[in-house]
């Protein structure tokens, strides 16, 4: 009865991971390396519930020790394994400071690889971490727990890399990756306790769809060339707004000149590294989002505007969005200075504003300022600082050669301009 069950366990988990193969075999919303990603963890999974099965079936029979403390050794080494292909989902090898910081989170689970590797090759015959007593039955030793930790620390490097990944997404389901982080850590204590009983693979089977609901929920949210949030999670939030914040429009000028003269491969660049300083710049305190082409928008998150009216002389909610959008001027003259772009480009950034408030805030809603309006205004102040920086710049800055002969262009931001008071 007991093989009964465990067989039935076994199907079971490997039924829910050929579930997900058909999934990612229709999925056409993942790039073609993540769906190999994924693959790749599936097709591990799988083999580790078939290792543990034959491991679990070769027990009932008189078979040599030896070959029951490989197969065992093997399975041990390989589990903490896991942890690493699903942070290899996440991870992406970019040269900037949050991809470093990745890195050495990737360079920790590989020394826990390798770390478990030794410890259970070293004991492997002596029945530290685990040993098969007379009855060819599979106990626990000793260092049992030194291997609990190193697949705690896996999970726990695993999560940070994910929250890296998450912020920088501005994903907002939590309770789905807790969830998954969950049924982690309760395969190990039920692998801990019930090593005979395969529970913990079926929890890792059941794991894996709230994974993949995770990573497509990340996905359909991003906008795929800038990370940040897209023109439908805008529409979305927007009609859900029911708080005071500040509506801030941002465009590229010349933006049409830099994709003429300098093709599109240079003006994707260009986005990417305007969204990066965006990003940077207000995701603490807004959601950021490409509402299209070279157009962005930026909305204080709840609870924000309170804060930093706060902080702001006299509570001027005027001068604090003038000051706020200063952020962003600030972080383009940083990256420029630091160099940390490979190409840069002769451009400015326009900027306009529209301030909400709500019904608990202004309850008169005759003087209140409807949403729709708020996003007008915030627009035709962008328009009108484009077109100061149009008179002041009336020839575009040509692309100087720098010495590593890359096209080195300097940053040249528009000052925000107040064009009309809130109310008009």
């Amino acid at each position: 009865m007991e093989t009964t069950n465990y067989c039935v366990i076994a199907g079971s988990s490997i039924l829910f991971l050929v579930g997900c193969l058909v999934h990612l075999s229709e999925n056409d919303t993942f790039s073609l390396e993540t769906i190999k990603k994924f693959r790749r963890l599936v097709y591990f999974l799988v083999a580790e519930t078939v290792i543990d099965c034959i491991f679990f079936l070769l027990e009932s029979y008189q078979i040599s020790k030896i070959i029951l403390y490989v197969i065992k050794g093997g399975e041990l080494i390989l589990n903490p394994f896991l942890a690493f292909l699903v942070f290899e989902i996440f991870y992406e090898k970019k040269m900037n400071r949050r991809s470093e910081t990745m890195g050495k989170i990737r360079k920790i689970m590989l020394l826990v690889i390798m770390a478990n590797g030794i410890m259970q090759i070293a004991a492997i015959f002596k029945g530290s971490v685990f040993y098969i007593d007379e009855n060819g039955t599979y106990q626990r030793g000793p260092l049992v727990y030194v291997y609990v930790v190193l697949l705690l620390i896996s999970i726990f490097a695993l999560l940070c890399g994910v929250y890296i990944f998450s912020s920088r997404t501005q994903s907002t389901m939590g309770a789905t990756l807790l969830t998954f982080t969950a049924i982690l850590v309760l395969s190990i204590i039920l692998k801990n306790y019930f090593p005979n009983r395969n529970y913990d693979f079926l929890c890792l089977s059941v794991s894996l769809p709230f994974l993949l609901l995770y990573y497509s929920h990340v996905i359909l949210r991003v906008d795929p060339l800038t990370k940040l949030l897209n023109r439908q999670v805008y529409s979305s939030l927007i009609k859900k707004v029911d708080y005071s914040t500040i509506f801030i429009m941002i465009d590229v000028d010349d933006f049409k000149l830099i994709n003429d003269t300098y093709g599109h491969e240079c003006g994707d660049r260009t986005l990417k590294q305007i969204a990066h300083a965006i990003y940077k710049a207000y995701s603490k305190y807004a959601y950021c989002f490409r509402i299209g082409g070279d157009e962005f928008c930026a909305i204080l998150k709840p609870d924000v505007f309170e804060k930093l009216i706060e902080k702001t002389p006299y509570c001027d909610v005027y001068s604090m969005a003038e000051n706020f959008m200063t952020r962003l001027d600030e972080e383009i003259n940083a990256q420029t200075e630091a160099g940390e772009a490979e190409i840069y480009l002769s451009y400015g950034i326009s900027q306009g504003y529209g301030i909400f408030y709500s019904e608990a805030d202004y309850p008169d809603d005759k003087e209140r300022m409807p949403l729709d309006k708020v996003i007008k205004l915030a627009d035709e102040r962008m328009y009108h600082n484009k077109e100061l920086y149009k008179k002041e710049h009336p020839e575009p800055s040509e692309v100087k050669e720098s010495e590593s002969e890359r096209a080195r262009v300097l940053y040249e931001p528009a000052v925000p301009t107040l064009i009309d008071d809130e109310k008009s």
